[in-house]
């Protein structure tokens, strides 16, 4: 460790005296600081201080200068310094220069401080499209630099997805331990039969699982939650439906609630931001506690570690 900082302070002290003693005759940045600052200060000395160089080092910087300029940027008596015509031209051409490098440093350091990359997650339809717009929208305008990836799954299939390492990220529901997983809650919501505006339903405010039996059901296939959940009261309760279609895609699911074809079940989220669908309380009352979740032990990416890190403040966990 000694000899790698014995290398590093030898290599700092080259290109320090390589500023300050300019060799050949390429002109550098730092002669032209150099010059501006005497310019600026009409004083060899008071620009030494400033700069925090020698004196000798700063004639010999802006003398090395003039050779290359081939003209005469001072005129100097035993008293004071003052610029010449070309001196003149000079500076405000040099002032432009260094004015054009400050802007070019801030910009590459302001795009070195965006965030890029892609924020990936698997999500379950339904919170896909009534939950996470809203919240994406809010973080990716924060960080312009950033695009998003949002692959659509059931929850169980999610959370096999998460412990294979197929995705980073992904929305599952909390139900006893998760082995393996660091979870992060986001929201708990009730589910609900959801019906169109001609159903039969539509102005119960609940409805007990067993006076569901034969009803038209338009659901989710087996493989998503929600499903699990109904068709495990209704095994419980001893109560049959008419599932007339099954499928994973939501906006068919609500096309056909909404043709008053059959219902549905949904969290609450759905009723409140589609028109035309009303929800109806079952009972015994059934709740999902959702959550994002990523592999115990995983190293995400630096967008979808700062998408988490938001989250976590978002939400106020």
């Amino acid at each position: 460790m000694i000899f790698i900082e014995l290398i590093y302070y030898l290599y700092t002290t080259y290109k320090s005296l390589q500023l300050a003693h300019p060799t050949g005759n390429s002109m550098d940045l730092r002669k032209l600081e150099i010059f501006a600052c005497v310019a600026k200060l009409e004083s060899f000395s008071q620009a030494a201080k400033t700069l925090h160089m020698a004196q000798p080092a700063v004639s010999i910087a802006v003398r090395k200068l003039e050779e290359e300029l081939n003209h005469c940027l001072f005129e100097r008596n035993t008293r004071s310094i003052r610029l010449t015509d070309q001196g003149q031209v000079a500076l405000k051409k040099a002032q432009e220069i260094l004015q054009q490098v400050s802007a070019f440093k801030s910009s590459m350091n302001e795009l070195g401080n965006i965030l890029r990359g892609e924020l990936s997650i698997a999500c379950p339809s339904m919170l896909a499209t009534y939950y996470f717009p809203d919240l994406l929208a809010r973080f990716l305008g924060q960080h312009p630099g950033l695009t998003a990836s949002v692959v659509q799954s059931g929850t169980p299939n999610i959370e096999r997805m998460l412990l294979n390492d197929e995705v980073e990220l992904g929305v599952i529901t909390v139900q006893g331990q998760h082995e393996g997983l660091d979870i992060i809650p986001l929201i708990k919501e009730e589910i609900v039969i959801c019906v169109g505006d001609q159903h039969p339903l539509k102005n119960r405010k609940r409805i007990n699982i067993k006076q569901m039996h034969n009803s038209t059901m338009v659901l989710y296939q087996q493989d998503y939650f929600i499903r699990q959940k109904l068709d495990n009261l209704c095994k419980k309760e001893d109560v049959s439906l008419d599932i007339r279609m099954q499928t994973n895609f939501l906006p068919l699911l609500t096309r056909m609630v909404k043709n008053n074809y059959g219902a549905t079940v949904g969290l609450g989220m759905m009723v409140s931001q589609e028109d035309g669908i009303f929800g109806v309380q079952l009972q015994p009352k059934m709740e999902i506690q959702m959550a994002i979740a990523r592999r115990k032990g995983r190293k995400v990416s630096a967008a979808n570690q700062a998408f988490l890190n938001w989250l976590v403040e978002e939400i106020n966990i």
